[in-house]
């Protein structure tokens, strides 16, 4: 391992925690990125966009329907150099790394005004097949071991850009929560010869309390297991790796069943407002073995546990990162259910 002066160490960068062995990002160039309705400094030209993703403005310039673009203020660089674990001072583990990956934005509509309730059906079977085409072209990089497609929604969630976007952040590792999640189905695999998921899967169909709703290929649901009061998983009935996977009736499937999830956070949410939430796309990892292991899935997972309450991670869940939830799943499935949309 390659031992390096700690003053030396470039600014952006990744450090590794000896105690929960897990990096840490620290991208100082993010604080200067753009927010919504930013006034500009008096020696830059005068704009007429306050939206850098509008039409009118030259990151959401041309005709397109969905858009992928890199991302100006990025946590990861695909130009930094290799990642390579250093140790720095004295203490063997303190380690550090080049913040090397990829981060992109992706543009869901040209309409500021709108939110992936309102798309249409289109646009959103267009957004999938981008996905598709994204995650295909990130698992062509060799170094690269994680793509992952995201949405933060709201200002509650820290959203600074109300334009209906995502985003995708290519790692060169496996982030904790994957980890943990591809050991899980490996080890289920080898003990009982079969998928953790499609078992799951089973349960549920046969169960039913916790399913908000399905069709033909999926399935959304309050998981058994859910962290938050109104997490919603979807699930694809086929074992399927990732969303590149996918044929044309099923990604239409997904269009329509992620949209029915939207709405009814929406819904629920009232007022006429939009449902503040993450969304957290769990394709198979890249190119490692056994990928095959992996069954797609997509979490939602938003603050809200009822009108004005709001579930903040304090005490229990950030220094023992173990939730506490006040209302069981089935519970919050029926609300979902329930509700008009």
């Amino acid at each position: 391992m390659e031992k390096t002066n700690e003053n030396s160490a470039p600014s952006p960068q990744q450090r590794w925690d000896p105690f929960l062995k897990e990096w840490v990002i620290y991208a100082p160039a993010r604080s200067k990125r753009p927010f919504q309705g930013k006034e500009f400094a008096k020696n830059e030209p005068k704009k007429t966009w306050t939206c850098p993703f509008c039409p009118d403005a030259p990151e959401g310039a041309g005709i397109w329907t969905v858009k992928q673009l890199p991302n100006r203020f990025a946590s990861l660089n695909e130009i930094a150099p290799e990642f390579v674990q250093k140790s720095v001072g004295n203490l063997y583990n303190y380690q550090t790394a080049s913040n090397y990956g990829k981060c992109e934005v992706i543009l869901y509509s040209q309409d500021h005004d709108t939110s992936f309730g309102t798309l249409a059906m289109a646009n959103i079977v267009a957004l999938i097949d981008l996905w598709g085409e994204r995650y295909i072209a990130l698992q062509n990089i060799p170094e690269m071991r994680y793509p992952f497609i995201m949405e933060n929604r709201g200002k509650e969630i820290g959203n600074s850009m109300t334009h209906p976007h995502g985003q995708i952040y290519s790692f060169p590792y496996l982030p904790p929560k994957m980890e943990r999640k591809f050991t899980a189905f490996k080890d289920y695999a080898s003990t009982n010869q079969s998928c953790l998921m499609c078992d799951i899967l089973q349960e549920e169909l046969r169960d039913s309390s916790r399913i908000i709703e399905q069709n033909e290929d999926f399935i959304a649901e309050i998981p058994f297991y859910a962290h938050w009061a109104f997490e919603v998983q979807i699930t694809a009935k086929r074992h399927v790796s990732s969303i590149a996977d996918l044929s044309p009736s099923e990604r239409s499937n997904l269009a329509v069943i992620m949209q029915n999830v939207v709405r009814r956070y929406d819904a629920l949410f009232g007022d006429g407002g939009i449902m503040p939430y993450v969304m957290a796309m769990y394709n198979a990892p890249v190119n490692v073995d056994d990928r095959d292991r992996w069954h797609f899935h997509i979490e939602f997972y938003t603050p809200f546990r009822g009108k004005d309450k709001w579930k903040f991670l304090a005490g229990v869940e950030l220094g023992a990162n173990t939730f506490i939830s006040d209302a069981l799943p089935e519970q919050n499935a029926k609300i979902l259910r329930d509700l008009q949309i």
